[in-house]
């Protein structure tokens, strides 16, 4: 797993099981109303590009923040534990 982004508001996980192994999607979790988004395939990859030029701009916290909440309205399923 890689943490791409953990903030106060969100936490952002690449499921990578190990170095040189596809991901099996990006997980984006909303800490504070308990939601979460799962992307595979070409999403996720959109994502990840995404990710690589905001970290370009050297971003503060706000824009990460921003960023993350273009996603929200698709933050429909639950946060459960296993």
């Amino acid at each position: 797993m890689l943490m791409m982004i953990d903030s106060p508001f969100y936490c952002v996980v690449d499921l990578v099981m190990s170095e040189g192994q596809p991901s099996l999607g990006i997980e984006i979790v909303d800490k504070n109303n308990q939601r979460e988004l799962f992307l595979q395939g070409d999403a996720a990859e959109r994502f990840r590009e995404e990710v690589k030029y905001l970290a370009a701009q050297e971003p503060d916290i706000d824009d990460i923040e921003a960023f993350i909440e273009g996603y929200k309205p698709w933050m429909q399923h639950p946060v459960t534990l296993h």
